[in-house]
């Protein structure tokens, strides 16, 4: 009798791409069907799991290349990246890097980051607000601590750049939108917020303001981690105002020093 860890793994490693065979040796077969048959029934239920899952959380990604072509790129996509864990919520956090090297939507470049748009909102449905700690406790860092001082996103918040109006194309993809895909200016560069607030997910297109886009600049650095000092080095005099518009939208709530969260 084959040791249980065994079987699993012939069975996970054939349901996404690898050697049937041996899967298969684990399988009773009966009159009506092979065991190589009865496993591929098993490898198909959890290839349209995952393909359902992934059409639910890119959308417009998947009318945009129609719904035959999508099921067949995830297909490739599942077996390349097997899910990790059994919450659903986090499968396709992936997807996006795979477009990048995945030749057969190089003509659609702009769907590679509306595939990242669309896992933004998808990621922070599934996030929960932090409260904002006291940020009066910076007045206590010492100068030596400023060089591994880092900022803190608030989770509900992700921030996304892309060469593409992909708000617009993806607003055009939506019930009720007044957008029409041939009124967009696809090449037209986009700096934008995605946020959760209570029940809904929010997308806001940057201003072109001088003051708007340096805030988003800074927040893109916070995001990247960067320290105090090279903070203070970027955006200079106007450190402590940008600073304070973060904490005070609740963007920015907390701060590490020395990977210690406080």
């Amino acid at each position: 009798m084959s040791d249980i860890r065994e079987i699993q793994g012939d069975f996970i490693d054939a349901i996404f791409g690898g050697d049937k065979k041996a899967a298969a040796s684990h399988v009773i077969s009966d009159e009506t069907l092979t065991a190589e048959q009865r496993f591929g029934i098993y490898r198909g239920s959890v290839h349209g799991i995952l393909t359902q899952t992934l059409g639910l959380t890119f959308t417009v990604c998947k009318e945009l290349v129609g719904e035959k072509f999508f099921n067949n790129m995830t297909t490739i996509f599942i077996d390349k990246h097997p899910p990790t864990t059994s919450y659903f919520a986090e499968y396709g956090k992936d997807f996006p890097i795979f477009l990048e090297t995945f030749e057969h939507v190089k003509d659609i470049p702009y769907i590679i980051d509306i595939s990242k748009l669309e896992w933004a909102r998808h990621d922070v449905w599934h996030e929960k607000a932090e409260a904002s700690i006291d940020f009066s406790a910076l007045a206590e860092v010492t100068e030596e601590q400023q060089a591994t001082l880092t900022f803190g996103l608030q989770k509900t918040l992700r921030l996304i750049q892309s060469k593409f109006r992909i708000d617009d194309i993806w607003f055009a993809h939506q019930q009720d939108s007044d957008i029409e895909l041939e009124n967009i200016d696809f090449n037209e560069a986009v700096k934008l917020f995605v946020w959760k607030d209570k029940e809904m997910i929010k997308i806001s297109l940057m201003s072109h303001t001088t003051e708007d886009s340096q805030f988003w600049d800074f927040l893109f650095a916070i995001a990247k981690k960067e320290t105090l000092n090279d903070l203070a080095e970027q955006f200079g005099d106007n450190l402590p105002m940008l600073l304070n518009q973060g904490i005070q939208s609740s963007w920015i709530n907390h701060f590490n020093i020395n990977d210690v969260k406080n």
